[in-house]
């Protein structure tokens, strides 16, 4: 959850920051394919971050309850 939290927020103050009008003269020399390229990046990161995740939490074995010697008392 933390860790989504933070890639959303990235994507978010990244986003804002390429709108801003001060900022725009330091990005002008940037070929915008490399920003949404990174964008692109940003978005799979998250998303492979969520398809581990939930992958992990399927595939986790809860050997709590399970009983390999029982002894019966007399």
């Amino acid at each position: 959850m933390k860790t989504s939290i933070i890639i959303i927020a990235a994507l978010l103050l990244n986003t804002t920051l390429l709108i801003a009008e001060p900022l725009s003269t330091i990005v002008k020399g940037i070929n915008p394919f490399v920003l949404i390229g990174l964008e692109v990046v940003l978005v799979l990161g998250y998303l492979v971050n969520k398809w581990l995740r939930d992958l992990n939490k399927a595939c986790t074995v809860n050997l709590g309850y399970l009983d390999i010697f029982v002894v019966k008392s007399k």
